[in-house]
Formats: C-alpha cells, sequence, structure tokens
C-alpha cells in the first residue's frame, strides 16, 4: 500500500522526529513510522492495514471517525488545518493525552494525509499546574487586600492624639 509514495518520501517519513502515521480516506493505516510504534507499542507490522481507530480508547472511537472523516475527505484543507486533541490508546492499554495535526499529502497519493501524533502528557500536567498557581496567586491577592483594609480600618478607628497647645 506504501508504495504509492516515492524511496525520498518514505525515506522523509521514516527520519522524522515524530510519530507520522499516513491513512486513507477511510482511515487504514498505510505507514507508521518508528515513533508511532514506540509511543503505541506496536510493532510496525502490526498496524499496518489496521484502522487508526485502533490507536483511540473506546469512548473516543465514534466521534474519532468523524474526525477522521472531517480532514481526510476534505480536498480544500490546507496543510495542518485539522488540530485534534484526544487520547490515544497505547497496546498494553493505557491511555494518554494526545495531540494530533493532519495534512493532506499531494493529490498524486490518491486522497492520503500524513497525521502527526504527539504525546501530550507533559502539557497537559503543567497546563494543570498552571491552572493551581494562578488559583493561588488571586487567592494570595485576595488576602492581600483583606489585609490592606482590615489595616485601614484598623488605622481609621485608632483614635488621634490630641495636639498639645501651648499657652
Amino acid at each position: 500500500m506504501f508504495d504509492r509514495l516515492s524511496a525520498s518520501d518514505r525515506s522523509a517519513l521514516s527520519a522524522a522526529p515524530d510519530a507520522l502515521l499516513i491513512i486513507d480516506t477511510f482511515g487504514t493505516i498505510w505507514y507508521g513510522n518508528r515513533h508511532v510504534c514506540a509511543l503505541f507499542g506496536y510493532a510496525p507490522d502490526q498496524i499496518i492495514g489496521e484502522s487508526m481507530e485502533v490507536l483511540f480508547p473506546e469512548r473516543f472511537r465514534s466521534s474519532q471517525v468523524g474526525c477522521r472523516n472531517a480532514f481526510t475527505g476534505n480536498s480544500h484543507m490546507q496543510p495542518g488545518d485539522a488540530r485534534i486533541e484526544l487520547f490515544g490508546l497505547r497496546h498494553d492499554g493505557t491511555e494518554f493525552p494526545l495531540h494530533i495535526v493532519v495534512s493532506p499529502l499531494e493529490e498524486a497519493t490518491g486522497g492520503l494525509s500524513v497525521a502527526i501524533l504527539r504525546d501530550s502528557t507533559l502539557c497537559k500536567r503543567v497546563e494543570d499546574e498552571l491552572i493551581v498557581a494562578r488559583g493561588a496567586v488571586e487567592a494570595m491577592r485576595d488576602l492581600a487586600d483583606r489585609m490592606r483594609h482590615s489595616t485601614r480600618r484598623l488605622l481609621m478607628s485608632v483614635s488621634p492624639i490630641p495636639a498639645r497647645t501651648t499657652s
């Protein structure tokens, strides 16, 4: 199936630093580089010819079909237009957050698309930590405001010492 791509195209895909899949309009996997195998835990021959839905948890598969149809069936799509955040499913059954960017290949490939997949576990962890940190900063701001108002009220409640008058 992968023979529709030139040797130089196959070489470039193999050397890419990211996990790459070549899929057709039906979502059939034609090619997965070594990073796909490392990311999902499959041997290369285990995923070739399979539906790309095997790489997603069951609860996302019906929605993923809609996403796949959107990015593989749209000839007017510009490269990188389809960006998807969902969960991947490893061969051992573990799930992980996944970022996917899909672009159509040239017309000569007959409707093939390339999908770049990245494990976004670290990004999600950092996002969660930022949310917690923002909450802590907001709580500290609120505390500082309350302390400022309390101090102001305390200072205003203290009677001023009358000035001495000299006769």
